[in-house]
């Protein structure tokens, strides 16, 4: 009967073990970027009239398993107004695994905006605190614009490692993420979540 008992007990203690998450060790890569490929190719210069998407890799540093997290990428547009995307990752991140948060932005226009590109990664349930941040990507896609009127070859695009944590703006939920495993999913918007887990530790 003893034996018994402690066989339960030890059960219970694992089955509360397998429950325990920790998202405080999710980090991201050292700059957001911009891809025109779906999340293949760095674009640093990004032109109007072209497909783009808002990339970022996250890694899960700790020891146990995270819980399900949100990737948000915020652009500012130099007027104060930041527009928000979130990628959803509901299934979380084994422990020492990567993904890559992708999300399908679309076209720019052709207007003389310095836009400012940020990203960071929260819990569902303090959506307000940032757990990681990227650097910020600094781009103006008219200054690349093969018919812009200036004719300027001052290709504007760049990168501060220094995360910001402001994203707040609207927010639109249709993203993806690419969480390095072999599942691959097509969402109604064309953007795509490819899940791979990448068992290198940090």
């Amino acid at each position: 009967m003893a034996n018994d008992q402690t066989m339960d007990a030890t059960a219970d203690t694992a089955t509360d073990d397998a429950k325990k998450t920790d998202n405080t060790k999710l980090v991201t890569g050292q700059t957001v970027w911009v891809s025109n490929d779906g999340g293949t190719t760095d674009v640093p210069f990004p032109k109007p009239g072209e497909e783009y998407d808002f990339v970022i890799d996250v890694e899960n540093t700790g020891e146990l398993a995270s819980g399900p997290f949100i990737v948000r990428f915020g652009l500012d547009d130099g007027s104060g107004s930041v527009k928000t995307f979130d990628v959803q990752q509901d299934a979380g991140l084994d422990p020492k695994a990567t993904m890559r948060a992708t999300y399908h932005y679309g076209q720019f226009t052709n207007d003389d905006v310095d836009y400012t590109l940020s990203v960071c990664i929260y819990s569902p349930s303090a959506p307000e605190k940032a757990i990681a941040c990227a650097g910020t990507f600094g781009f103006n896609p008219h200054l690349n614009s093969t018919d812009s009127s200036s004719g300027s070859s001052d290709s504007s695009g760049s990168s501060d490692n220094s995360g910001s944590s402001d994203n707040s703006g609207s927010s639109d939920n249709s993203g993806s993420s690419d969480d390095t495993s072999s599942s691959d999913t097509s969402s109604s918007d064309g953007s795509s979540s490819d899940s791979s887990s990448d068992s290198s530790s940090n």
